[in-house]
């Protein structure tokens, strides 16, 4: 059941119809519902009847900036809007879900609660659009191909689906983006546009590697290894090369903040944070070492004491953004995993192909250059 009450809608939406209407100009006009969609270039428009009474939707659909839809009163006033950034507006009863090639699929209803949904498709976008130009495709580790389109400098922009519905979106807008999914941990550059991918997890004899993220700001991961020499943690920027390196022989990495606790043990843990004094660590466990395979020796003399943290890196202003839940939400994988085989960049031909789970997270920092 859900958290909010199963009362009609409609008198929250007729309370912001109301106040529209006192505010809107004397000429604003309804839009007609079922009207032929209008299109410019890769834009195109449709109005709808809204499960609301005496109200509106408005579906935009645009290859740039995604699927809209706006709830409208008799008036022509906006009083709720769902996009890409936003996709679900409950208190209004609309929701959208999208997916590749430009098709998204419009949900509404007039009660809350268990309320079944009503839905229908977007305007679908003109075929001439699926050729736009600046669109790269890459092989990924796992096979499957991703389509990168460029939708301005440094602004470039990567759909990952699972059974035809967008679980991971990178764009990057000036900014390196990275995320997990499919098992892969990917990076989308921020000058280049390349899409680069590697393994989460993986195993080669007695060792064993997994990719965990870092707190050290967007872009940034951690490549975890064990083996019968021990544990090693690479600290990494969104390029992949290493900042900062913790194994057993030397457990501590003060300038950046990382360790590895129980090095000698067979149960060692990566510890991060971003400042030192009194901030308590971050802990991820290593990947355990395969069954039959036994440590060696630890090396003598380890350092067990932390070193203070200085020149810690800063924060560029990294965002986090979670990829809603609902329909993508099954055998969801949560952003982190493990790494095995190297890192990948390949171009090829064919459309975004996806299998794998459902919510992801994508990360965002500043571009690097190469």
């Amino acid at each position: 059941m859900s958290t909010y009450a199963r009362t009609p809608l409609r008198a929250a939406i007729a309370t912001a119809a109301l106040a529209g209407a006192l505010l809107a100009p004397a000429a604003a006009f309804a839009a007609t519902p079922g009207q032929t969609p209008a299109t410019s270039t890769c834009h195109v428009t449709k109005s709808v009847a809204s499960e609301q009474l005496g109200m509106t939707v408005t579906l935009a659909n645009d290859l740039a900036n995604g699927p809209k839809a706006e709830l409208k009163d008799g008036k022509g006033k906006v009083v709720a809007t769902v996009d890409r950034a936003h996709p679900t507006d409950l208190s209004a009863g609309i929701k959208l879900e999208a997916a590749t090639g430009g098709k998204a699929v419009f949900f509404q209803r007039s009660q809350g609660g268990d309320t079944a949904w009503k839905s229908q498709p977007f305007p679908a976008l003109p075929k001439e659009c699926a050729a736009t130009p600046g669109v790269v495709t890459y092989k990924l580790v796992n096979g499957e191909t991703v389509a990168v389109g460029k939708l301005g400098t440094g602004h470039y922009r990567a759909e990952f689906v699972t059974n035809g519905k967008v679980v991971l979106i990178l764009e990057t807008n000036g900014e390196d983006a990275d995320g997990y999914v499919h098992g892969m941990h990917v990076v989308l550059n921020a000058t280049t546009g390349k899409l680069m991918s590697e393994f989460t997890d993986g195993r080669a004899g007695c060792t064993v590697t997994k990719v965990v993220p870092s707190v050290f700001g967007a872009g940034m991961s951690v490549k975890l290894t064990n083996s019968v020499q021990g544990p090693k943690a690479v600290l990494r920027d969104a390029s992949l090369k290493a900042l900062a390196t913790a194994d057993r022989a030397h457990p501590v990495d003060g300038r950046y903040g990382v360790r590895i606790d129980g090095a000698n043990t067979a149960t060692p843990k990566l510890g991060q944070r971003t400042q030192g004094g009194t901030m308590p660590y971050r802990y991820t466990a290593f990947p355990k070492l395969p069954a039959g395979c036994a440590s060696t020796a630890p090396a003598k003399n380890p350092a067990t004491t932390p070193a203070a943290v200085v020149n810690t890196p800063v924060q560029n202003g990294g965002q986090t953004t979670v990829v809603p839940k609902g329909a993508v939400a099954a055998g969801a994988e949560f952003k982190q995993g493990g790494e095995g085989k190297g890192l990948m960049i390949a171009g090829a031909a064919g459309a975004a192909v996806a299998a794998g789970a459902g919510v992801f997270v994508l990360r965002r920092r500043a571009g690097s250059t190469n």
